[in-house]
């Protein structure tokens, strides 16, 4: 394959994009070499590492999670980059015990480690195969200048370590090779590690003496020490052995693709069209003089590098979208690729939009993908990492890489058309539960270019699509639901209230659970009042209940949620806050709008589709929020309140009195505008687990005097009933007396 070129070298590839350089800790010198392994992983030796930190070389004590800085070559030996050690395989004897110096060969000594990002383009991954006897290899000097590579061949290999016989001219393996790559010229792969060398001894030197040999470690070696530390890389070519029937296989699939190729690329000049851009999009060189590749050189690099054959059908697909034939063999080009481990579902600006996009949204709210993923496959083993509550953005893109390998939506597809694959039906069920226009829109846009570059049925989307939907508007089941209405009378005691509380039946019907408004109480009486009301209602083990709590005005600030109903005898505090869904409401500022109650009904059954909406010291006071709402944010659900408490007092009417049924501020901020303690609980999250997201919120803070931060909650359900229609109700019906 020589049209497309490597973007370090036109004319061959090789493992120089993956070359790591280990510095020492005073950045004074090169400690070794080491291999980037996929995301955010580098592999090299143990002895480097504790050469780098200017310990004995074979020390088998593990430094801990230490930080050491590392280079990439192909970028610049100048820009440092920091890598953490997160998995140790030290040196030992081949009775596992600690290795003597001198020693000519030993096991183990590995390292893994962890960069804080994935590194940018022209630094990519290599292919690994397993090591072989005979094989032609080279390798670097870790600072990576071309004029240090040292070729070798290997002599021997016994499944456990390598023996490597140099060249009598050209450089040879020493000091600061160690860790690097060894890289089988022929199979355009790495095949093992440089670990050390073989030196002659003191004295006068004899042709008895051996001569530039070195040693290493097989790929399969590589691989089995990783293993035994649960640090073997799930996302790098070459896991599974290769035999030569598998080898066999690979070439009778590239051999497959020259035909499909043929009749889309036949003509020479669109084929260099195509190849240019593809050359572009995986970071290679292509020839300036308007040359094409031949079509076995294209079907070469579609079956081996990753992700070129999905990015070749990208710029594709518009051109046969008109043309039933061309689609077919686009299909049957796409369908040979699925045999292949390099193709992957997404093409190179495919994969880099949804990683993007995901990151994000998960910052946002961890639980998202998780969530997601496990409504639209349930009948999948997820990933590990998917089975968590909470997920990390580092993640994402390993998560993404193992959804790619599912490709079949059971469902039944039109016309024989293409499933839709399972990452695609993930994206849709993100892109439902997805707080925001822009970004639900984002997603399902880069869902419906994927889907129809993969030439599936418009309908199979929509049908995933609409079950999404009907998935994110799902009500959680219902636990106990208890209505109270708070008030107090002028000559009533600080710090007292008189309490009603009703709690809804399964069928929605109220019931008068308690009067207390015959007298003030106290905050404590209260919140026994609730916790007896709560816990002896029908169904109260079904979940967390809902305790709306209706104030008047000047209560929309008390702290409710940390009156405590514990008994005497308890031994656990019982704050309303930790144990139930605490929300407020206020009727008297909603009743002062003539167009109040269609606003709230608008608004909330909106809920699922309009951004959050930040009201701080930009939005322009009173004037500027009214303005806003009546406008651009006529049917926003949402209000997140920073600010002082007089800025506030401002604004929380006019959400009120302008129907916005979810209003989040933290009470506990006396000044300006310092929103990011309230960001733990994700306020621009999926909108009907935000008083789940609080109570937790709540509970945490609570139990931990550094968390400040103290949210208040309106919530109001245009199906929960108010306290005054309550009361005009029939007494007699359903009446119940606790306390």
């Amino acid at each position: 394959m020589t049209w497309f070129g490597s973007p370090d070298d036109p004319s061959s590839g090789d493992a120089r994009g993956a070359l790591v350089r280990v510095l020492s800790s005073d950045r004074g010198r090169t400690a070794g070499a080491g291999v980037y392994l996929s995301g955010r992983r580098l592999l090299t030796c143990a002895h480097v590492i504790n050469l780098a930190l200017g310990l004995r070389s074979l020390s088998p004590h593990n430094p801990g999670e230490v930080t050491l800085d590392v280079s990439f070559p192909v970028l610049s030996a100048v820009d440092l980059h920091q890598a953490r050690l997160v998995a140790w395989i030290p040196p030992r004897s081949p009775q596992y015990g600690p290795v003597a110096d001198g020693s000519l060969e030993w096991d183990g000594d590995l390292a893994v480690l962890e960069l804080d990002e994935a590194p940018p383009p022209p630094v990519s991954p290599v292919r690994w195969l397993e090591m072989e006897r005979g094989q032609q290899v080279r390798a670097w000097y870790g600072g990576g200048q071309p004029f240090s590579y040292a070729d070798a061949r290997v002599g021997a290999y016994d499944g456990r370590i390598c023996y490597l016989d140099g060249q009598l001219s050209g450089a040879a393996v020493d000091e600061g090779y160690s860790g690097g790559p060894l890289w089988s010229v022929t199979d355009r792969a790495a095949v093992g590690l440089v670990v050390g060398r073989i030196t002659a001894p003191d004295g006068v030197f004899s042709a008895q003496h051996t001569l530039r040999r070195s040693w290493g470690l097989g790929w399969q070696s590589v691989l089995r020490e990783l293993a035994r530390v649960g640090a073997a890389p799930e996302h790098v070519n070459g896991n599974r052995e290769r035999s030569a029937a598998t080898l066999a296989e690979a070439e009778s699939v590239r051999d497959m693709m020259v035909g499909p190729l043929h009749s889309l690329l036949g003509d020479p000049r669109a084929r260099a069209d195509h190849a240019t851009v593809l050359a572009a999009q995986l970071a290679l060189r292509a020839p300036g003089d308007g040359s094409a590749p031949t079509v076995e050189e294209l079907a070469h690099l579609l079956s081996g590098t990753e992700r070129a054959l999905p990015t070749l059908a990208e710029s594709l697909a518009p051109k046969v979208a008109d043309d039933p034939r061309g689609r077919a063999e686009l299909d049957r080009l796409l369908a040979l690729g699925r045999l292949t481990e390099a193709a992957r579902l997404l093409s190179v600006a495919e994969h880099r939009a949804l990683v993007v996009k995901l990151e994000h949204l998960t910052e946002h709210d961890p639980g998202l993908l998780p969530r997601a993923a496990t409504a639209a496959l349930p009948y999948v083993d997820l990933p590990r990492s998917l089975q968590a509550a909470r997920l990390a953005p580092s993640a994402v893109p390993a998560v993404v890489h193992e959804l790619e390998g599912w490709y079949g939506d059971g469902s039944p597809v039109p016309d024989e058309s293409p499933r839709l694959p399972a990452l695609l039906r993930v994206v849709e069920y993100v892109a439902a539960e997805t707080s925001g226009d822009l970004a639900r829109q984002a997603l399902r846009e880069w869902s419906a270019r994927v889907a129809a570059r993969l030439g599936i049925h418009s309908s199979a989307l929509q049908e995933r699509r609409g079950d999404a939907d009907r998935w994110s508007r799902r009500s959680a089941p219902a636990g106990v639901r208890v209505l109270v209405e708070l008030d107090r009378y002028a000559k009533d005691p600080a710090d007292h209230y008189r309490c009603s509380v009703w709690r809804l039946r399964p069928d929605g019907t109220p019931a008068r659970a308690a009067s207390e408004s015959d007298r003030p109480r106290t905050g404590r009486e209260i919140a026994r009042l609730i916790r007896e009301v709560a816990g002896g209602a029908e169904g109260a083990g079904d979940g967390v209940a809902l305790v709306a709590v209706s104030v008047p005005p000047d209560a929309l600030e008390l702290a409710l949620d940390e009156w405590d109903g514990a008994g005497a005898e308890e031994y656990i505090s019982a704050r309303l806050g930790e144990d139930f869904h605490l929300v407020l409401r206020c009727p008297k500022i909603r009743r002062r709008s003539r167009t109040g109650p269609a606003d709230l009904k608008r608004r909330w059954n909106a809920r699922h589709q309009s951004d959050t909406l930040l009201a701080d010291h930009r939005i322009g006071g009173r004037a500027g929020l009214i303005g806003l709402l009546k406008t651009t944010h006529r049917d926003t659900a949402r209000v997140l309140v920073h600010g002082s408490t007089e800025h506030r007092g401002e604004l929380l009417p006019v959400c009120l009195v302008m129907g916005v049924p979810v209003v989040l501020w933290d009470r506990a901020v006396p000044g300006p505008d310092d929103c990011a303690p309230l960001d733990a609980l994700a306020p621009h999250g999926p909108v009907d687990g935000l008083p789940e997201r609080v109570r937790h919120f709540r509970v945490r803070a609570y139990a931990d005097r550094a968390v400040p931060a103290r949210p208040a909650l309106v919530w109001e359900d245009i199906e929960l009933p108010l306290p005054d229609e309550l009361q005009l109700a029939d007494p007699s019906e359903g009446t119940e007396r606790t306390g």
